[in-house]
């Protein structure tokens, strides 16, 4: 098969907290502005919520992040300077993950660490297949940046600012995928929960940002180093559970597997979709680690194998659009997929699906 070559934007940025962020806000501004018209679109159509009221529920939560994590914030600002936008604009967007009552289009991906006493190579690997809105694709870009006073990083960020998955110069390894608690709250989203783990030096300091109280809720963290250390966060708004890689690997999907953290579930079982949601991620989650068990030899090609699985498709770990859904509907697909590689300290990612598409290499 011929494979697409689509690579993505590489945006470099640097220095302190408001100047880096006015670099990635100045590389970024038409993804920005696409972003906040698709927001603005997307609230008024789906919840009847006009723009300015957005706003107004965003900043009882910006004043959380002001108070926790305001390094984290001035970055926001410069980003909003360099984008032409306000601060309560570009806040309200990474926010606007989280308005909708009715709906939770949350990102549905794939993750899992391998340690180096596993692997071909005797790296560490930290696969990631993102399944969201096939829109998401055109906001993405690869941010590459060096923050004053804190470890260089590379991640694929939605806009240039709202991180996802990568790795830092500390020799540390992040990947996220989204959960369901039923405990949300007014408090720190999510997105900049996500960035504040890049400031980590050490597993401890990644798993203390993971885990700062006050959150609005939270996605799924998993924490890799060098030396083979694998955390997985299970999160919610008031409550967390540690998995630790002890057998050398960490699978995680988007529900809870620890006991503890099962009661954190949002129920899903009156509604067809959020059941059928429920058991994709359960389905995913089983076929990853059958097929990491079942592999004679793992390395950097198997590792992109198992994420172009098609096994249950649509709903696969390569997962494709439903076309049953009709449009308007619930239908994500795989936008990017990614292989961070904390040994050689590079990063692999592939734009859409993998099935079809090549895999690029980028380095702190």
């Amino acid at each position: 098969m011929k494979r697409e070559s689509n690579s993505l934007r590489v945006v470099e940025a640097s220095g302190p907290p408001s100047q880096l962020g006015f670099e990635v806000g100045s590389q970024c501004k038409d993804l920005a502005q696409q972003m906040l018209e698709q927001c603005q679109q997307e609230l008024k159509q789906k919840y009847n919520i006009e723009w300015d009221r957005a706003k107004v529920i965003a900043r009882k939560y910006l004043a959380f992040c002001q108070d926790s994590i305001p390094v984290y914030v001035e970055e926001l600002q410069g980003y909003a300077r360099g984008a032409k936008l306000s601060l309560d604009d570009v806040f309200t967007v990474l926010f606007n993950y989280y308005l909708g009552e009715k709906e939770k289009t949350w990102r549905g991906c794939t993750d899992f660490v391998v340690s180096a006493n596993l692997t071909k190579e005797k790296h560490v690997l930290m696969a990631h297949n993102d399944d969201w809105d096939p829109k998401g694709a055109d906001y993405l870009c690869v941010l590459k940046a060096k923050p004053q006073d804190a470890p260089a990083f590379i991640t694929i960020a939605d806009g240039g600012i709202f991180a996802t998955v990568g790795l830092n110069s500390a020799g540390l390894g992040f990947g996220i995928n989204g959960l369901s608690p039923n405990d949300t709250r007014v408090g720190i989203p999510i997105g900049l929960i996500a960035r504040a783990v890049y400031g980590a030096s050490t597993i401890v300091e990644a798993l203390t940002y993971a885990t700062l109280p006050h959150k609005q809720e939270s996605d799924n963290n998993i924490v890799a180093d060098k030396n083979g250390q694998i955390y997985d966060i299970e999160g919610s708004a008031t409550d967390f559970e540690l998995i630790y890689g002890i057998d050398g690997y960490v699978v995680h999907t988007n529900h809870y597997v620890t006991q503890k953290m099962r009661k954190y579930e949002s129920d899903f079982r009156d509604d067809f979709n959020s059941i059928r949601r429920h058991m994709c991620s359960v389905c995913r989650y089983n076929r990853v680690r059958s097929l990491l068990r079942e592999s004679e030899e793992i390395s950097l090609q198997r590792v992109m194998e198992i994420l172009r699985d098609h096994v249950n498709s649509p709903y696969s770990i390569c997962r494709h659009v439903d076309e049953t859904v009709e449009v308007g509907g619930y239908r994500p697909k795989t936008i990017f997929s990614s292989v961070v590689d904390l040994t050689a300290e590079e990063m692999w990612v592939c734009r859409g699906n993998p099935c079809s598409g090549e895999y690029h290499r980028y380095t702190l």
